[in-house]
């Protein structure tokens, strides 16, 4: 592909995601291995480029299908509909299909290495509530809040957490369905700042998103509850993974016993997640100050999407990262 072309692509699927993605595919690694080999293995390289093209493809799709709204978008969303114009819409669902195949095949060989269908399993849930979230007839995305929030957060966070979490341990254990959970509902609280965003240009197509149901103030109540909740989920699905492995950390100096590394784990956890939590408060206060239709354009300059997520994934990653080192070296 010429530049411009590149250019296209990487804004049809979401490129600037990517800081967010990559730490987020070392969480499983960092909760599940025992030692660095297990990264290289084919079965787990197969499934984490099962994860990346599977999201891509339903942001590629979303952007696909929202195209004609995003253009009346204020924010850099509007450039979409260009670049798959440059691109062409049959290239675009092209690229599409092709991430789809490839993790579709990539997953038959995962199952099949592993003795169990379960991961292909989870590949049709994605599909279903990945894509099923932007497309007709189920365009989960306006079917009301419960529906939303299903759909994106299993998408988008549970479903590819639990199948990486599967292809390391063959199994999953209630704490670590519990470090998933509240990982999801973190990223969906952020997720839906930066669906305000968008309030009014939603409410002006009729589209009854989570933002249009609940109105500005109330939407950015809920996003910001939902990440305190989560990551009080969160951290005690990973004091109870450390509990159960008598997690101490020991240098020749210092033996550092499993609350005091839960305490430092937990830190990054929050700390990763106060950059985002403040400019939600931010959103929140303007709301509270000013109509919706003052407000809002105004939020675009506060609500830096890519820049939480990464924040929120990298606090998520790098405590995991102690719990992986205490874990495997501890006594």
């Amino acid at each position: 592909m010429a530049a411009p072309k590149l250019k296209a692509f990487a804004q049809i699927f979401r490129m600037e995601y990517l800081p967010a993605t990559a730490p987020g595919l070392l969480i499983p690694f960092f909760l599940c291995a025992k030692s660095p080999g297990e990264f290289l293995s084919v079965t787990v390289i197969e499934g984490l480029l099962v994860v990346m093209l599977m999201i891509y493809a339903g942001l590629g799709i979303n952007a696909i299908a929202d195209r004609e709204i995003d253009r009346k978008y204020a924010t850099s969303k509007n450039k979409i509909p260009d670049a798959i114009g440059l691109l062409g819409v049959r290239t675009a669902w092209t690229l599409v299909a092709i991430h789809i195949l490839l993790a579709c095949a990539l997953t038959i060989h995962i199952s099949i290495s592993l003795g169990h269908w379960l991961p292909l399993a989870l590949l049709v849930a994605e599909a279903f509530f990945g894509y099923g979230y932007s497309l007709k007839p189920l365009h989960f995305k306006v079917r009301g809040v419960f529906w939303h929030a299903i759909a994106l957060s299993l998408s988008t966070q549970f479903i590819p957490f639990t199948l990486m979490a599967y292809v390391f341990i063959g199994r999953l254990s209630l704490p670590l369905v519990m470090f998933i959970a509240g990982f999801s509902l973190i990223l969906y609280g952020w997720e839906l700042c930066n669906q305000t965003v968008d309030y009014l240009e939603d409410r002006a197509e009729g589209l009854r998103t989570p933002a249009v149901r609940m109105g500005v103030v109330g939407t950015l109540a809920t996003a910001m509850v939902l990440p305190i909740v989560g990551m009080c989920v969160e951290c005690g699905g990973l004091y109870l993974l450390m509990a159960r492995r008598g997690v101490t950390l020991v240098s020749p100096a210092l033996t550092v016993s499993t609350p005091a590394v839960w305490v430092a784990a937990a830190a990054m956890i929050v700390l990763g997640n106060a950059v985002p939590l403040r400019g939600a408060w931010r959103m929140y206060l303007l709301s509270r100050t000013e109509r919706p239709e003052v407000c809002v354009p105004k939020m675009p300059a506060l609500c830096r999407f890519a820049l939480w997520q990464a924040t929120a994934v990298g606090g998520a990653a790098a405590a995991a990262g102690v719990y992986y080192l205490a874990a495997n070296h501890g006594s």
